[in-house]
């Protein structure tokens, strides 16, 4: 009875494996379907300018970025922009040969992106980015001369995905709220902070292109 029960359980997981597979697959059939239609509309020119939070090792930061890119339809975007770590980062460290001095975290890497609205109802938008970046971390001090010295340096690559929901208010503005992950490898030296992080978002965003066509249309 027992040997017929597991064999019961394992047939009713395999089905159900199987029905989730179905079903993942589906999905991502149906979302590659969409991106692809909207990606047949002409496309337009964006600049986006990043703030978002996170955390190396202890520390609450801010990483800043710029992005240059394309929009289809208001739906799908895709581009390249450049990534830095906007938050000073400092730790005494022992250098050998001089003492205990003060570092600071050193942090850039570009990146390509993809960003798709999957949803948009009314004044709704949720949307999941996508970077894959490659740049440079690195550990400076000031040596006694007051001269800056590189401690530790090594090649990074960055991936970090995420989801963003927006809510738009009075015509030109949204407030929104995204959360992600950032995974960072290493590819020489440890650089002894914890790159790898949750990644927050928080602001306001004005539709300056909105904005000004109404202005424009206005004076006419």
């Amino acid at each position: 009875m027992s040997a017929s029960l597991g064999a019961d359980i394992l047939v009713m997981r395999v089905i159900v494996l199987l029905f989730m597979l179905g079903v993942l697959g589906t999905a991502r059939a149906q979302l590659l379907d969409s991106i692809a239609l909207f990606a047949r509309e002409p496309a337009r020119p964006i600049v986006r300018l990043d703030l978002k939070g996170s955390f190396v090792s202890n520390h609450n930061v801010r990483i800043a970025g710029i992005k240059l890119g394309l929009e289809h339809a208001r739906r799908f975007q895709y581009g390249v922009g450049y990534n830095f770590l906007f938050t000073r980062v400092e730790r005494d460290r022992f250098i050998p040969g001089i003492g205990t001095r003060s570092s600071r975290l050193r942090l850039g890497y570009l990146s390509a992106y993809v960003d798709y609205a999957f949803y948009q109802r009314g004044p709704w938008e949720v949307r999941i980015p996508v970077q894959v970046g490659v740049g440079r971390g690195s550990i400076v001090y000031d040596d006694l001369a007051g001269e800056k010295q590189t401690l530790f340096r090594s090649g990074l690559i960055t991936y970090e995905p995420g989801m963003t929901v927006q809510y738009r208010f009075l015509t030109y503005f949204g407030v929104g709220a995204g959360w992600g992950f950032r995974l960072v490898m290493r590819t020489r030296h440890s650089l002894d902070e914890r790159l790898t992080a949750p990644v927050y978002m928080l602001g306001l965003r004005i539709f300056f292109e909105d904005l000004y066509k109404d202005f424009a249309r206005g004076r006419e």
